[in-house]
Parts: C-alpha cells; sequence; structure tokens
C-alpha cells in the first residue's frame, strides 16, 4: 500500500465520513494557534499538486527584520504569493525552477505619489503605458495620488483581471476646500464635481461625501487646500469612519504643518512645505539665496515637528524631485527628521517620462542614501515595506515573507552596497508571474 503523509487521509476521508469534520477543524485551529494563517494552510495543502509553483533558486533574499540579504535560498511561489523563503533542495524535482545564483532578490517597489492620469479628459491608453513603463522598471504598485478616478478604478481591474499590463494602482480621492477651487470669485462654482473630486465646506455632509468617493473605488482621500484646523479635523475623522486612509499636503492653507499632522492626516506629503514653520520671512522668498537658507535651517529645530508626527505614527511623503533643484536645504531638514525616527515614504509626485532609462522613483531614493544620511536598507524599505504600509497593504505587500503576495525584483548586483543597483533588473515578478524577464 502506498505510504501517505499525515495530511492525506483526512483530506480524503472527509469527503465520505462526517465524524472526521472535528478531527480536520481541530487539526486547522492547532496549526491556526501556532501562526499558520488561512493563507499559508491553503498553500501548504496546495504543493505536493501545484502545477502553477515556481522555485527562484538559490536567490540572495533581503531580510529586513536582519538587515541583509540571506544567501543561496529557494523561494517558492504559488498562486500569487510566496509560498516559502527556504523551499527544500530534496524537492525541487519536477518543479518550474528558475536558477538565480549571485542575484537579489528584493521586494517588488513602491512609489508612494505619482500621476498616471489627468484630473479632466484623461486618456487611458496614456494612463495604461505609464503604468507598464513602472512595472517594467521593478514598480510593481503605485499610488496616484489624485487623478481621474474612474480611469483608475478601470486601470486597477484591468490590470488585475490580466486584461492590461502594468503596475498595481491606488487611488486618492481629492478633497479641497472652496477657497482653492472658486478663489473667492466663484471660478467653479456651477462645476460638477465627480466622486474622486470633491468641494468641502463647513456646509458639506461629510458622511456622503466620504460615501461617495469610497464607492469610486479610492483607497484615501487626499487633502488637497483650504482646510482650517477645525474643519480638517472633521474631514479626516469622516474618512476614518467610512474605512478610507487619510493623505494630504503638510500646509493646507490655513492649517499648518503641526495643525495637519495633529488632525491625524496618516500621510502628509511635500517636505518643502516645512518652510511655513521658520518665522524667518526671507526664508519664504525665491530671491533669498540658497546658502542663508541652508545655514537656517542647519539651526532649525525639527523636534516640535518630529514628536508630534511619532506621536500620530504619521509618515511623511517627501517628495524630494518636487524641489530638489529649487529648494536644496530639503536633504538637510529631512536628514534631521530621519535621525529623529519618524518614517519617511518614497514618492516622487512626477509625471512618467518614458523616454528615461530608469524611474524618478531611484533618484529619490538615491538622494536619501546620497545627501540624507539613509543607509541603503532604509531607503529601500521606505520603497516597500514604508509605502505598503501607507496604502494599508503592509501584510499583503512590501516584504518578502511567507504568505505575502510574490511582487518580487531579481537584481544583477547588491543595492545594500549600491542603491542604483535598483535599477539593475534582471527579473519583474508580480502577483508570482513574470512580467519582464532580462
Amino acid at each position: 500500500m502506498m505510504k501517505r503523509s499525515w495530511w492525506m487521509p483526512l483530506r480524503i476521508q472527509f469527503k465520505f465520513n462526517p465524524m472526521k469534520t472535528k478531527v480536520l477543524k481541530l487539526a486547522v485551529g492547532i496549526l491556526m494557534c501556532l501562526g499558520f494563517s488561512l493563507e499559508k494552510l491553503h498553500a501548504f495543502t496546495r504543493q505536493s499538486t501545484d502545477t502553477s509553483m515556481m522555485v527562484l533558486k538559490n536567490v540572495n533574499v533581503l531580510d529586513f527584520k536582519q538587515g541583509k540579504f540571506i544567501k543561496k535560498k529557494n523561494v517558492a511561489v504559488s498562486n500569487g504569493l510566496i509560498l516559502s523563503t527556504n523551499y527544500p533542495a530534496r524537492k525541487l524535482k519536477g518543479l518550474k525552477v528558475l536558477d538565480l545564483s549571485g542575484k537579489y532578490l528584493v521586494p517588488g517597489l513602491i512609489d508612494a505619489h505619482v500621476h498616471v492620469s489627468a484630473l479632466t479628459k484623461n486618456n487611458i491608453n496614456t494612463t495604461y503605458s505609464h503604468l507598464n513603463y513602472y512595472l517594467k522598471h521593478g514598480v510593481t504598485t503605485v499610488r496616484d495620488a489624485s487623478g481621474d478616478g474612474a480611469a483608475l478604478l478601470e486601470a486597477q481591474k484591468s490590470i488585475k483581471s490580466g486584461r492590461q499590463k502594468g503596475a498595481n494602482v491606488f487611488f486618492a480621492a481629492v478633497m479641497a476646500g472652496d477657497w482653492y477651487y472658486n478663489r473667492g470669485i466663484g471660478l467653479h462654482k456651477n462645476e460638477p464635481y465627480q466622486p474622486w473630486r470633491q468641494l468641502i465646506t463647513d456646509q458639506t455632509d461629510l458622511d456622503s461625501a466620504m460615501t461617495v468617493a469610497k464607492s469610486c473605488g479610492a483607497t484615501g482621500v487626499k487633502l488637497y487646500h483650504s482646510f482650517d484646523k477645525v474643519l480638517l479635523t472633521k474631514v479626516v475623522s469622516a474618512a476614518k469612519k467610512h474605512g478610507l486612509k487619510t493623505w494630504g499636503h503638510l500646509m493646507m492653507y490655513p492649517a499648518t504643518p503641526i495643525e495637519v499632522v495633529a488632525s491625524g492626516v496618516e500621510v502628509p506629503s511635500h517636505v518643502f512645505m516645512l518652510e511655513n514653520l521658520v518665522s524667518d520671512a526671507a526664508f519664504l522668498l525665491r530671491k533669498t539665496k540658497a546658502s542663508y537658507k541652508e545655514d537656517l535651517i542647519a539651526k532649525f529645530d525639527i523636534t516640535d515637528f518630529c514628536n508630534i508626527m511619532k506621536s500620530k505614527n504619521a509618515i511623511l511623503d517627501a517628495t524630494l524631485c518636487v524641489s530638489e533643484d529649487r529648494d536644496p536645504w530639503i536633504f538637510t531638514i529631512l536628514k534631521k527628521i530621519h535621525e529623529q525616527g519618524v518614517e519617511i515614504a518614497a514618492g516622487t509626485d512626477q509625471i512618467v517620462d518614458l523616454n528615461r532609462p530608469n524611474p524618478r522613483l531611484l533618484d529619490e531614493l538615491s538622494s536619501f542614501v546620497d545627501k540624507c544620511g539613509f543607509i541603503n536598507i532604509d531607503a529601500i524599505k521606505s520603497a516597500t515595506l514604508i509605502n505598503a504600509k501607507i496604502i494599508g497593504e503592509e501584510k499583503r505587500l512590501g516584504s518578502i515573507e511567507n504568505g505575502k503576495v510574490a511582487d518580487l525584483l531579481v537584481l544583477n548586483g547588491n543595492p545594500l552596497s549600491d542603491i542604483r543597483e535598483l535599477g539593475n533588473i534582471k527579473l519583474v515578478m508580480q502577483s508570482g508571474k513574470i512580467a519582464y524577464l532580462f
């Protein structure tokens, strides 16, 4: 008689003998108590018959917990998930195996601040070309900070279903106050606002506004401009009540950076907006010399801002790419913020240039390392695990762990030695499937 592993009788007899149901439930319960998730249990029972399984053999795996690459591991992926980061070599026979000796495996990158669609008159083909560019360059997920929600939802569904190729997209519904839209003269007074682009005032039914925003597929709201601290706090509270992430500009005009964070905005954007904390009027003038601003920032105490960021578990979306040329002082202040332990996200706030050899995300990460005092692994974490947290997907994305989605990037060189190796790509995997092999 064929010798069977312990679980096979349970699986076979369960169909015929109801008494075994209790035994099966007990076994599952014990395994779950020991730390097995349902996803891991399902993956375990599939592994002997799953023809879609692939093993990345002898690859060096980035481990954030240990802060280094673990050498020569076999990573098994199945049904879109990471089945095992330590798959036994003796079980490789008959499986699809890709030998990646000497290569480096990191999580798929995430850009926390992109714009792949226009707010109005968007061309969906342009959106797809931009998302495909990201995927080809190892960015498997993006957060679109403001765009045509209908187009973004269509792109999101098309990519998940496999009808289109590109980075997975999460997106915001934009909300701003009256002055932003109307400038006090009714510029957009009669405009038909969309679910992903709403005017918010003291008279707005916030529950209704959030319901509409969520119905268009938005993961969060981006609070943009023209909010005072009282209204802002109400809007943030309403968004969280409806299960929406709260993102927004660091300066809301009139709400200040401290007030924005205190209101509960989870991810404030644009480090250059911290200029509004500086009391020296000359600092805000464009004609003021860069050296004067740099000297002022070198002495500036950012502790209060950092303390409230940490107390609120807020993440700063720095977007150095936006103002690196006109505001070189941003590198100094971000270094201070990083040194005080505030979590920093990697976002670019850039429109894709299809002719660029690498996306601007690599420039952002290079600036983190070269100009802001980040060690390489912290920069990589900003573009993976921290960015996954921004969109509420840290349990599924952002690190190489059993049970997580197999969004993976295979590199020819070690990015812990040179952060630019993130652009030296051998393979891009999305949801367990090879999207690009170079």
